[in-house]
């Protein structure tokens, strides 16, 4: 879906055009992400869902059901009509729902939600029962499924209009939802608003981190994308954090509204850092850091963003950068506080390297690029099993591939790595202690002649030779370097039935938000890949 944003400051003004899956607009606090919201909805407004930041979360001790029809127009536009021309019209919902203050009113709408959610719930059990159906999965099931895996600690206790809550096995402790606190209250709100919005909807929140403990923002706004993967969602927010926990969505820097409508913001391009001013605007991370390299689009972020949820990521594009970065970053830790390290690829880097920046807090990926971590045994059986296959099959299959696949260019890649090798004992060779240039000459010369080349190359030659031999697939992630090569090779894609390479990495990231077992396994498997204390 495409559309077209507000009318964004310029000679002449513009309303630029952007393609609608999710977007971030992130700004200061009186920056007018608001009005930015509610423009969108205005211009949009059959099709869009807004949440605002300003709403009340007062729970009924109990509701009841309404038609569904009723129900889903309260809930929708704020009130019900007859006709259906009125409930389309702007103005309508603009009163209706916003009190005639579209931008700034105070969104009570909780009770309508509930109302909604015990009518499905009672039409669906009432449908089933006269077709004599199970019982299907209703939305407020799905309200509850989630909220309780956000909220591990509370379970919930649905009845005939009443909402119950209690501390994990202790279901003789029950108590109405509305003495929910400010943050399970508003989990709940957000993820019910969700679910229960229309099909194909625009979705629109506004500071959605208020009243959550910023260690369940995450999870808890990735476990509502997926119930909603027909919708399209807007973010408001001030909160560096939250902005940076939507990987895939399209960042929008508002600077200021000038009135009239017209917004200075800018779109910023993902290739690009985020602009050092918008670090002094909105609120820093006090996360721990992890500097990478690549960009916010590289196979290792959108990895990493997953599996080391507890702390910022930042892209720096190259290594020496990661690495001088994290040297910097540490030096001046006394005025900081915060605790960073990094993570570069292996570049057939030897053991002996590995210990050195270890000790200075970067970390090594065990595998010859990030690529290959989608190969690793526990990823490759977690897709399997999802995709209805037989896990242990898949893998031995994908590992035959793979190893036949080396042999054939094993020759290549012992000179890869010989040429690297010895690219590092040059360098090596050519550090020098003597001050005459004479005495350096001969130093130099010295160390390169007791380079012994045909060692260097036979020792790696018979490495690769027993990965081979042992059939050690482990060992060939861990040096096998053929950058886009691999996956396609291993014929993973087709042994389970997804279209290619792009949408097995989608399938390994969405399996990675869930949060259940499967995503512990997954998540350990790539964190067992990051070498962080050689030895």
């Amino acid at each position: 879906m495409k559309i077209n944003l507000p009318t964004k400051k310029g000679q002449p003004n513009t309303n630029p055009e952007i393609e609608l899956h999710q977007i971030v607009v992130i700004g200061a606090n009186g920056a007018g992400k608001t009005r930015f919201g509610a423009n969108i909805e205005e211009k949009n407004h059959l099709i869009t869902h807004r949440i605002s930041a300003q709403k009340s979360l007062t729970i009924p001790n109990l509701v009841r059901p309404k038609s569904i029809e009723v129900a889903r127009n309260e809930f929708f536009v704020g009130g019900n009509h007859n006709l259906q021309n009125v409930l389309d019209d702007l103005g309508y919902k603009k009163r209706s729902r916003w009190g005639d203050n579209f931008n700034t009113h105070l969104l009570n709408d909780f009770e309508k939600l509930l109302v909604l959610l015990h009518t499905e719930e009672y039409e669906s059990l009432s449908e089933s029962k006269e077709q004599n159906l199970l019982s299907p999965k209703t939305k407020l099931d799905i309200v509850k499924e989630v909220w309780e895996r956000v909220l591990p600690h509370r379970k919930l206790k649905i009845k005939a209009g009443v909402i119950e809550t209690y501390p994990t096995n202790q279901s003789e402790n029950k108590y109405n939802a509305s003495e929910m606190s400010d943050g399970e209250r508003v989990i709940f709100y957000l993820i019910a608003e969700v679910v229960c919005s229309p099909e194909n909807s625009i979705i629109i929140i506004d500071e959605p981190e208020m009243h959550i403990h910023k260690s369940l923002v995450k999870d808890l706004f990735d476990s509502i994308e997926i119930l909603r993967t027909d919708c399209s969602f807007v973010y408001l927010t001030h909160d560096i954090d939250f902005a940076f926990s939507r990987q895939n969505a399209s960042k929008i820097w508002a600077k200021s509204y000038d009135g009239n409508n017209v917004w200075d913001y800018e779109l910023l391009n993902d290739e690009l850092p985020i602009p050092e001013q918008l670090y002094l605007e909105v609120l820093g991370s006090r996360k721990p850091v992890i500097f990478i390299e690549g960009d916010s689009s590289s196979i290792d972020y959108q990895l990493y963003e997953q599996v080391y949820s507890d702390n910022t990521l930042k892209p720096l594009g190259s290594c020496d950068k990661v690495i001088q970065t994290v040297k910097s970053f540490n030096e001046q830790n006394g005025f900081h506080h915060i605790d960073s390290n990094g993570i570069i690829d292996r570049d057939r880097r030897k053991n002996d390297d590995i210990i050195r920046l270890n000790s200075k807090q970067i970390w090594v990926l065990d595998v010859a690029e990030a690529e290959n971590l989608l190969l690793l045994e526990e990823i490759i059986k977690s897709v399997a099993i999802h995709m209805g296959k037989n896990p242990n099959d898949i893998f031995e299959q994908v590992k035959t591939n793979l190893l036949a696949y080396f042999q054939t260019q094993l020759e290549n890649q012992i000179l890869i790595h010989f040429q690297e090798a010895l690219r590092r004992e040059m360098i090596r060779a050519s550090s020098f202690n003597n001050k005459n240039i004479d005495d350096v000459i001969l130093e130099v010369d010295n160390s390169i002649n007791t380079i012994n080349k045909q060692e260097i190359f036979d020792n790696i030659k018979m490495e690769f030779e027993a990965i081979i031999a042992n059939s050690d697939y482990s060992g060939l992630l861990r040096v096998f370097n053929l950058k886009n090569a691999l996956i396609p090779e291993s014929k993973v894609c087709t042994l389970t039935s997804i279209n290619n390479k792009e949408s097995y990495l989608k399938l390994v990231l969405t399996l990675l938000k869930k949060k259940d077992n499967t995503s512990e396994i997954i998540a350990k498997s790539i964190d067992d890949k990051i070498i962080k204390n050689a030895t």
